[in-house]
């Protein structure tokens, strides 16, 4: 406890140090700026005399083109670079975005709570991870199927699910005469379109379907 203490006060005293000096050396820099007697009024520089005309027409000018052009030099060298990164800046932005969307979207899939305001408990139904479980639906225990192979489609015993549309529509309507509700706010659901989105981005990532029989990537061809 007292070494902290001694670190503490000798923490300060440094910074209270350093502060004292750079205050004593603006302080000499300023008195530096205008010895003590100098001769003549002390006039602002934005009301001091401007170069001459001599000056204008040759120096001033001079100097003023040449950092023009060394301005438009930098210029045509960084335009390019930049637009040569652009494509890879795109894609790192776009991975990011998904990676997001994809954490919006597990942490819709769990219960709600303060610490997690976006939950809407899928899992209660579906089972942790959505592997699937039972609901009690109208007195009767339920099957409530795996979305892990939601994309799976006939294969995976979903026969409902031909194409990720399928998918989307499933969860923004729900399934009349089942336990699956509708969760849009287009049909008296509670999830807006971005909130689906990041649903939906989730389970394609939780998805143990190969990519030959993903009918949500890889739709059959008609």
């Amino acid at each position: 406890m007292l070494a902290a203490t001694s670190t503490g006060k000798a923490i300060v005293i440094g910074v209270a140090a350093g502060l004292a000096v750079v205050l004593v050396g603006l302080a000499l820099v300023a008195g530096r700026r205008r010895p003590r007697g100098a001769p003549g009024p002390d006039i602002p520089p934005g009301m001091q005399p401007g170069p001459s005309d001599a000056d204008l027409e040759k120096p001033v000018l001079e100097k003023m083109m040449g950092w023009g052009a060394l301005l438009i030099i930098v210029m045509a060298i960084w335009t390019p670079l930049v637009w040569l990164r652009e494509p890879a800046s795109n894609a790192a932005d776009t991975a990011h975005e998904k990676e997001a969307s994809i954490e919006r979207g597990r942490l819709t899939t769990m219960p709600g709570s303060e610490a997690n305001p976006l939950g809407f408990n899928c899992q209660r139904c579906h089972g942790p991870g959505l592997h699937g479980g039972q609901n009690l639906f109208n007195g009767n225990v339920v099957p409530v199927p795996n979305l892990q192979t939601v994309c799976g489609g006939q294969a995976y015993q979903h026969p409902q699910i031909k194409s990720l549309n399928d998918v989307i529509n499933t969860i923004a309507q729900g399934r009349a005469g089942t336990d699956m509700p509708s969760w849009s706010v287009r049909y008296s659901g509670a999830m807006d379109d971005q909130q689906i989105n990041d649903l939906v981005n989730y389970l394609l990532s939780i998805q143990k379907v190969p990519n030959a029989k993903n009918v949500c990537t890889n739709p059959p061809k008609v």
